[in-house]
């Protein structure tokens, strides 16, 4: 229920932010431990090579497009396959790439996947969702200047959430 709440705060025409200098390295490890009910005895690996620079984010909204996106990886992926969350840094943007080895999501439906209440026919009646999760998701990433993407294919999908990195002086965006 507070999930389903929170999703309808946040379907609305702004988001405010409210930044904070933050390790996404450490809340990506806290959103996975958070979700120990819904990964039950599934892999869900957090692969940080090299170490990241702070992030000015807000917390909460962040935390809740990763939950969306690890949420959404173990739903549309078998159960005996892995999730890897893959964070990097380059080119002044950080990115947590969350990836599955479910069936891949067909060409044509990639471009609609962050359109507010869209959900692929092909798993619709197969898989719970409200077609929310991914729009907000989508709106957070924008909100914070950054985007999120998706590549596809069968047997792989990674979706990746990809943000500024803090710079001193950095004005806080609402959008």
């Amino acid at each position: 229920i507070d999930n389903a709440i929170e999703m309808a705060r946040l379907d609305t025409a702004q988001i405010d932010i409210r930044s904070e200098a933050l390790d996404l390295e450490k809340m990506v490890r806290e959103v996975v431990a958070s979700m120990h009910t819904e990964i039950d005895d599934r892999q869900v690996a957090v692969a940080c090579p090299d170490p990241l620079p702070v992030v000015s984010l807000d917390r909460r909204l962040v935390k809740l497009a990763l939950k969306q996106l690890i949420d959404n990886s173990l739903k549309y992926s078998p159960s005996d396959t892995p999730v890897l969350i893959d964070l990097r840094e380059a080119d002044g943007r950080v990115t947590a790439a969350v990836t599955d080895h479910g069936t891949g999501i067909p060409a044509p439906e990639q471009s609609r996947l962050f359109e507010r209440f869209y959900r692929s026919p092909s798993v619709q009646h197969q898989v719970p969702g409200s077609g929310l999760g991914l729009s907000i998701a989508h709106r957070i990433a924008q909100a914070h200047n950054g985007e999120l993407t998706v590549a596809s294919r069968p047997g792989e999908t990674t979706f990746r959430l990809i943000l500024p990195v803090h710079r001193k002086g950095d004005r806080k965006s609402v959008v």
